[in-house]
């Protein structure tokens, strides 16, 4: 396996870490759900920078999130990781081309 493919899995998978402990990050509307017969409420949601996560009324406790009994988005929940990922791995990259751009410079000058 290739060092960019062992540093790929690792950044995938703190992109999931994170993304899935941004669960707690939770907000309150502005999408209503029906609480009851007619009463309409903001919803609370989880998960950034994507609500991915929704509170579901009258299925699960109110006003607290869980993945088994509230609604979730998969398509947030990936882009969640998208972002993630993509915020691991650009410093990683960028650190990586400037030691073997330092390497290179120290190896030509040595010459």
């Amino acid at each position: 396996m290739s060092r960019l493919t062992k540093v790929s899995l690792v950044c995938l998978a703190l992109a999931i870490t994170l993304a899935l402990l941004s669960v707690f990050v939770e907000r309150v509307g502005p999408e209503l759900v029906q609480y009851g017969d007619s009463d309409y409420r903001p919803v609370l949601k989880g998960g950034f920078p994507f609500a991915y996560l929704f509170d579901a009324p009258g299925i699960s406790v109110e006003r607290q999130l869980a993945f088994v009994e509230d609604k979730l988005f998969a398509g947030a929940l990936i882009l969640d990781i998208a972002i993630y990922f993509v915020i691991v791995l650009l410093p990683i990259l960028v650190v990586s081309r400037r030691r073997s751009a330092r390497k290179q410079a120290a190896n030509g000058i040595r010459m």
